[in-house]
């Protein structure tokens, strides 16, 4: 792209004469599309700090694929952050990392209206086609923007690029710490898991059922990490034709000096598998 086409005033005499100091640019392509990845970077985030933060531990541990609701509320969530991402009318949050900002056509010292603003995301429901079209136009005016009469410029009035660097690292910085502190559930469960597996290879039984060619399937976990928590269970199983043997590790959450799970003991049984049933 040309240093003339790059200049949106050349497009509109009017802003020519506007009190701005310089001639304002259209910001690139490049910089554009960067700035709709971190965007979409940024969503992924926080639905993901949101679903961990809200979702509740519950005393059946089993693993369950998530369901078609899960992933509307999901995939939903990602668009309608796309649609209203630029309602705060000075950009998304990728644009103001990269110093750009929106402005209207035919005024560039104007911002733009919120009911212009929704017009203009609109058309993200076709995000391809908005893609080439950036590439197409001179200014990088996708059909959004045609629509809405809206324009992508450089933000003459940006903070400097090291402040904006050194607080879009604070951002994902807090994000990551935030994903530290959900992980405690998670770290407790492999954690159960690891106690109650060195317990179970260790049995004589499931030596001779490892001698014999079988494994152990998927374990259950059933925890409690309530202060005044009952006793927690990690069960596996395995298979034969017509038995299943159960290896019940039965574990206890302590607190002090420092939380860990505590072996308690162990049960076996054997069960046909019209009981199983």
């Amino acid at each position: 792209m040309t240093e003339e086409s790059s200049t949106v005033d050349s497009e509109n005499p009017s802003a020519a004469h506007s009190d701005a100091p310089y001639r304002l640019r259209a910001s690139s392509q490049g910089k554009r599309l960067f700035g709709l990845l971190i965007d979409l970077v940024l969503i992924i985030l926080i639905l993901n700090t949101l679903d961990s933060l809200f979702r509740q531990e519950h005393w059946d541990l089993k693993q369950q694929a998530r369901s078609w609701l899960d992933l509307t509320w999901f995939y939903g969530g990602a668009m309608l952050f796309l649609v209203f991402r630029d309602l705060s009318q000075n950009g998304s949050p990728g644009k103001r990392m990269l110093g750009m900002c929106l402005r209207k056509i035919e005024n560039l010292n104007e911002r733009v209206p919120k009911d212009r603003l929704f017009k203009r995301n609109l058309s993200l429901f076709i995000l391809p086609w908005e893609a080439w079209e950036i590439f197409r136009d001179p200014y990088g005016r996708r059909l959004g923007d045609r629509l809405a009469g809206t324009v992508v410029i450089d933000n003459p009035d940006a903070m400097r690029p090291m402040r904006r660097l050194l607080l879009s690292n604070l951002l994902f910085f807090g994000f990551f710490v935030i994903a530290l502190g959900l992980q405690q559930p998670n770290m407790r469960k492999t954690s159960a898991f690891q106690v109650a597996y060195e317990v179970v290879k260790e049995d004589s039984r499931y030596l001779e059922l490892k001698a014999a060619g079988l494994e152990l399937e998927e374990p259950e976990l059933h925890l409690d990490f309530r202060e005044d928590a009952e006793d927690s269970r990690v069960r596996f199983r395995v298979n034969q034709d017509d038995e299943v043997q159960i290896f019940e590790v039965v574990l206890a959450l302590v607190q002090e000096p420092s939380a860990h799970w505590e072996f308690k003991g162990l049960e076996f049984q054997t069960l046909k598998q019209e009981e199983e049933d």
